[in-house]
């Protein structure tokens, strides 16, 4: 028998262009569940933009039903012996300001050696331990010397290479005129140091001090001191430069002693609270595009069989409807308090394309004005009541995720998601049904070639034994 390996070449028929055209047309079954597919995966997307736009705004309005949002405060004024920064719990007002004394850590001098490379110590074949304590410091800095570690350089790098709160320099003063200079790293009356030598009577004579009388072989190049400021006339002290306990919310940095007496003047964060409002207008306007463009309609000549290909993917759709109807409700709700609309902040919206606008001088007059009534009109109670509470409150609905109380949006993408995976199943439904259809095809169009084969070589051989035998009965 002969093997057949493309459909036609046994009968000469053009089987291969007919199965391939069965093939086609078996497959604009699956177009329909494709177009399908594609149009939901489109809505599915254009969910995502809207979700995404929800979630900066919620961001937004969750920001400005904050209390601490509005208790912002900034330092309005310029000072000269200090600085300072504030958080939300700083009190607005002035207070007099006078630094009297900044805060220093203690810096101890040795006296002079003819080297840095003699040993200072006694030569006992043993070691001996120097001990640095300072009374802010729980662990005194305790280091052990050999012999040769007795000269200036042996002492300084091992208090160094000990880590501890001092550090040891050699000054060289001159060619023959070498001094070990101890300094605390930290600030305050309570870094003094006192420095014992025990095992090494000689080396304790000549670096031993103490900082309880005041007595040894180093001298005092810097006194340990507290800073030392007056707020409003009460005396504050501390141990270091940076203080943030002295005002509640604000933080200061000594820089140095008064000249004269200086104003902090603490105030409202305007410029803050503007940005706030500002960056809610921003995530609230750019809803607003993302809903138009996913909703638009382009219209199309009377009589057309089929809609834009240029419309939104939701356009329609009554979920957008409801998002765009609720805030539209919340924004037109009037709060109780001196301001009961947006418009009296000086935020507005222009009718025919919804997108909000800010003016800046009204905006700016209300929070400086009346910043307290700006509060309750965003904030209101924290709860129920306020505008943007009562936005973020709806928002996280719209956005919520929780089993048994899913928002909108979350529903709507569950929706989509179950008709996608419907829409897979027709899918691999239909593919295997045209699959078998087609195979059912090529098995019918292998069985007619081959026939068609056979028929052939039959005629052919027929027609062979008529002419021979013809041509015998004229010869004979």
């Amino acid at each position: 028998m002969t093997t057949i390996s493309n459909l036609g070449v046994g009968s000469g028929l053009d089987l291969s262009t007919l199965y391939d055209n069965l093939q086609a047309a078996e497959e604009t079954k699956l177009t329909t569940i494709t177009d399908q597919q594609t149009k939901y995966q489109s809505q599915l997307s254009a969910y995502g933009k809207i979700q995404s736009a929800l979630t900066s705004l919620q961001t937004a309005s969750a920001a400005l039903a904050k209390s601490s949002t509005w208790n912002s405060t900034s330092v309005s004024s310029t000072n000269t012996a200090f600085s300072a920064t504030t958080t939300s719990d700083a009190t607005v007002g002035n207070y007099t300001m006078n630094v009297q004394q900044l805060a220093k850590g203690q810096v101890l001098m040795s006296g002079s050696f003819s080297s840095n490379s003699t040993q200072l110590g006694g030569t006992t074949g043993t070691t001996r331990t120097l001990t640095i304590t300072q009374a802010d410091t729980e662990t005194p800095l305790t280091v052990t010397l050999s012999d040769s570690d007795t000269t200036l350089t042996g002492i300084a790098s091992a208090i160094n290479k000990a880590n501890g709160n001092v550090t040891a320099t050699i000054v060289k003063a001159n060619d023959g005129d070498y001094r070990l200079m101890l300094s605390s790293k930290t600030t305050g009356a309570d870094s003094a140091m006192t420095v014992a030598v025990t095992g090494d009577d000689t080396l304790q004579a000549a670096i031993g001090y103490d900082s309880s009388t005041s007595s040894g072989a180093l001298s005092v190049q810097t006194t340990a001191q507290d800073a030392i400021v007056t707020v409003n006339g009460v005396s504050v002290q501390r141990d270091s430069n940076t203080i943030s306990d002295a005002l509640p919310g604000v933080t200061l940095t000594l820089n140095s002693v008064s000249s004269s007496d200086e104003t902090l003047t603490v105030a409202r964060a305007t410029d803050s609270n503007k940005t706030a409002i500002n960056n809610w207008v921003t995530a609230y306007n750019s809803l607003q595009t993302t809903l138009a463009s996913v909703t638009k309609y382009v219209a199309v000549d009377v009589g057309a069989d089929s809609q834009s290909t240029q419309n939104g993917a939701l356009v329609g759709d009554s979920n957008v409807r409801t998002i765009q109807t609720q805030l539209r409700n919340l924004l037109s709700t009037a709060q109780s308090g001196t301001y009961a609309i947006m418009a009296q902040l000086g935020v507005t919206q222009d009718p025919s394309t919804g997108q909000l606008e800010v003016d800046d001088d009204k905006l700016t007059s209300a929070l400086s004005s009346n910043p307290d009534a700006v509060t309750s009109y965003f904030v209101g109670d924290g709860s129920t009541t306020g505008f943007a509470t009562q936005m973020n409150n709806t928002l996280t609905s719209m956005l919520s995720t929780t089993t048994g109380s899913t928002g909108i949006i979350q529903n709507a993408e569950d929706s989509i998601n179950n008709i996608l995976s419907t829409l897979s199943d027709r899918y691999d439904s239909m593919q295997a049904t045209i699959d078998a259809t087609m195979a059912r095809y090529k098995a019918q169009f292998t069985a007619l070639d081959t026939l068609m084969s056979q028929l052939n070589a039959t005629s052919s051989y027929l027609t062979s034994q008529f002419s021979s035998s013809s041509s015998s009965s004229s010869s004979s």
